[in-house]
Order: C-alpha cells, then sequence, then structure tokens
C-alpha cells in the first residue's frame, strides 16, 4: 500500500512538472504562460533571472499557482481573478528556496487566508497592487504574511476594498504589521487607498527596519502619525494628498525626523510634500517662513504650488515665488459689502427707468392727451352723477 501511493506521488508530481517545449511551462500552466531566464530590470538590473510569467491568461482557479516550477525566482500572476486565495497556494510538495519576487497585481483578489502562503522564507518582494482586498471582519487574518521572514518590500497600491471606509481597515491592518512580525521590511506603499485619516499615532512603529513609506496620492489632510519610532527612517511620500496647510506642531516633527543626521546606513531622511492643493493666504504665512529656514530635507520642493489663497493671483504659482500672502474678506464684510452694491444698482435703476418713462410721456403727451381725455371726462360725469344722487336722498325723519 505504502510502495502504491509512493508510486502515485511520483506520477502526479511528475505529470505536473512535464514542460511544454514552446513556453517552459509546465504544461499545466497551459500555453499563455511563459518560463524562463529573463531580464526583471525592476529587481535585478544585473543579470537575467528564472521567470514564470502568468498575464492575463484569465485563471480562475488559484490553484494552478501550485504548478510554479521550483527554479523560479520571479513569480508573475497579473490579470486573472483569484477572489479567495486558498491554503499552501504555492503547494505542500515542492520547496521554493530560489523565489524571491511574488507579483500578484490586478487579480481581483478580496481574500487571503492565515495559511495562504507556505514555503516563502526568502521572498524578498510582495505585491498585491490592484486588488479588492477585505482584511475586516470574518476575513481578516493577522498572520498572512507570517511566513515572509526576509520580505524587504510590501506593495498595496490600491489594493484595498473601497466599501470599507479606511479608517477600519487601517486599524486591521495595524494587527497584521503586529502579527506578522515583518520585522525586516524596509518599503511599504501605500498609494491610492483613499485614505482619509491615520488615527494610530504608531501605525508603523511595529515595524522596526522600515526606511521608506509611500502614501501618495491619498486624501490625507495632516501628517499625525508618529516617524520618530523608526530609527532607521529615510523617506516619506506623502504627494498629491489633500494637505492645505501644515500645522506647528507638524513642521516641528518635520524637522526632529527630517532635519536629523543620516542613520547608521548614510542616508538623510527626506519627505516629498509636492502635489498637495496649499491655499496660500495669510493663514501660510509661518509654513512660508520655514520652508525658508527649516533643515527639513524636503524633495521636490520647487514643484510644491499653490492651489488658491489670497490675492487671487496666487493660484498655481510656485510657493518659493509667492510675493504677497494677504487675508481674504470676512464673508459678513463680503455679505455687507454685497448688499450694498446691490441696493445701489437698483436705486440707480429705478431713477432710469423713472426719467425713461417720464421722457416718453413728454414726448407723446398730445397722443396721451388724446387717449385719456376722454377717460377723465366720463369719470368727472360719474362724479357728478353721484354727487346728484345724494343730494336728492330724502332724510329719515325721526318720530
Amino acid at each position: 500500500m505504502l510502495l502504491f501511493y509512493l508510486s502515485l506521488t511520483q506520477i502526479l508530481c511528475y505529470d505536473g512538472d512535464e514542460r511544454d517545449t514552446d513556453t517552459g511551462c509546465p504544461k499545466r500552466l497551459g500555453r499563455n504562460c511563459r518560463c524562463g531566464y529573463e531580464n526583471y530590470r525592476a529587481w535585478a538590473p544585473d543579470r537575467k533571472v528564472y521567470i514564470t510569467n502568468c498575464t492575463n491568461t484569465g485563471f480562475t482557479d488559484p490553484s494552478i499557482i501550485e504548478a510554479t516550477p521550483t527554479e523560479t525566482e520571479v513569480l508573475i500572476f497579473t490579470g486573472n481573478k483569484f477572489n479567495r486565495l486558498p491554503w499552501n497556494l504555492l503547494g505542500i510538495w515542492d520547496d521554493h528556496e530560489k523565489l524571491e519576487v511574488i507579483d500578484l497585481t490586478n487579480n481581483q483578489i478580496q481574500e487571503i487566508q492565515g495559511k495562504t502562503f507556505h514555503k516563502v522564507n526568502n521572498v524578498k518582494r510582495l505585491i498585491l497592487d490592484h486588488n479588492d482586498l477585505y482584511i475586516v471582519s470574518t476575513m481578516n487574518h493577522p498572520r498572512i504574511f507570517s511566513n515572509f521572514n526576509n520580505l524587504r518590500e510590501l506593495h498595496l497600491t490600491n489594493a484595498f476594498t473601497e466599501q470599507v471606509d479606511s479608517k477600519w481597515y487601517l486599524e486591521d491592518l495595524k494587527q497584521v504589521f503586529l502579527s506578522s512580525e515583518l520585522k525586516k521590511l524596509q518599503k511599504l506603499h501605500l498609494e491610492q487607498n483613499e485614505i482619509w485619516e491615520i488615527r494610530d499615532n504608531d501605525m508603523f512603529c511595529d515595524l522596526p527596519s522600515l526606511l521608506d513609506i509611500y502614501i501618495g496620492d491619498n486624501q490625507l489632510t495632516e501628517i499625525n502619525f508618529s516617524l520618530d519610532c523608526l530609527e532607521k527612517f529615510r523617506y516619506l511620500d506623502v504627494s498629491f494628498n489633500k494637505i492645505r496647510n501644515l500645522k506647528s506642531t507638524t513642521r516641528h516633527n518635520i524637522d526632529k525626523v527630517f532635519g536629523r543626521s543620516p542613520n547608521a546606513s548614510g542616508y538623510e531622511s527626506q519627505i516629498d510634500l509636492h502635489g498637495n492643493p496649499f491655499r496660500c493666504d495669510c493663514e501660510m504665512n509661518d509654513l512660508y517662513d520655514w520652508l525658508r529656514t527649516t533643515s527639513a530635507r524636503i524633495v521636490n520642493k520647487k514643484e510644491m504650488r499653490c492651489y488658491d489663497g489670497f490675492p487671487d493671483y496666487n493660484a498655481g504659482k510656485r510657493i518659493e515665488n509667492v510675493e504677497f500672502l494677504e487675508c481674504a474678506p470676512k464673508k459678513h464684510q463680503e455679505y455687507s459689502s454685497h448688499t450694498a452694491v446691490t441696493s445701489t444698482l437698483l436705486g440707480v435703476l429705478i431713477i432710469i427707468t423713472t426719467s425713461l418713462l417720464l421722457v416718453v410721456l413728454w414726448i407723446n403727451r398730445i397722443t396721451v392727451k388724446e387717449k385719456f381725455s376722454p377717460l377723465i371726462e366720463n369719470f368727472k360725469t360719474s362724479l357728478q352723477y353721484s354727487t346728484l344722487e345724494k343730494q336728492e336722498e330724502t332724510p329719515e325723519v325721526q318720530v
């Protein structure tokens, strides 16, 4: 019985590994995948790596990923439809010691179970961009990344469902960071996730090796999360958010983190603020002065522009080229002024209309007299008859 089981296992393994001569891939992956050594400059610019690439193949069953060849260094399964990733996505038989990159972009993934990823000890880059992840309620699996012991980069651009407010799933994401123990994670991408607010001040403090946070193209109006808890931190991207101004406490924190001496690796911390809709009026005076004197290293500083402001011609200007920052009129003053102007215009209009009417009447006085004379005569006659009737009435005699 044992020999039969071993023989059956060998046959199944052999069949699963049988290669297509044209694609270089196991036949189970079909003819639309491509396997072999290629350039992948985004990860290894100086050498060719073994890539298993199944892009837009129309797969709907994620168990197909189990057929990934063991020599694969870069695994690309993008543009398919995998709503729910099962346990043991890469199988339970083969080791994938060479695997360093997993790209599961744009697969409509909603749920990743806690035991989905095994045998991924050497994976350093995980890309889950443009999916529809729920990490709340019963679909929350805090240890989904727990086997990525050497993960360096986690890409979650536009990765989460829009059906749940970001302030809720961010709380669960923080729990994922804590439970998965991503102690070697250096880069975290969270762009395009409709993030309005990060309520936990220590959101990123459980990632001790974190160097870079990319949180651009969201809806943040303030930078209210702690970064000084990260000793190695070097780069924050908050470009193209909804920041209109920076509070004094925020400026102080930026000075503290991005004005400090280079970290242990010799990197100087930097922050990118460009693309935000800054309002350039008198409320910006402190920020304007700070930008000219701060020791914080601000990249793309010259590209920081006014979205609007007062005077109105500040709109669109580079902040460094702004010359005047004035206070816009108060709303009640604007209302009073508007009312006064309206009243004046109405009075002028009445005078002009009355004058024109009098002029027209004067010019046509003969015609007007001819038209109205019969009416006047009739009115006089009627009035005379009424008077005579009253005079002829018999007074009532009191007995």
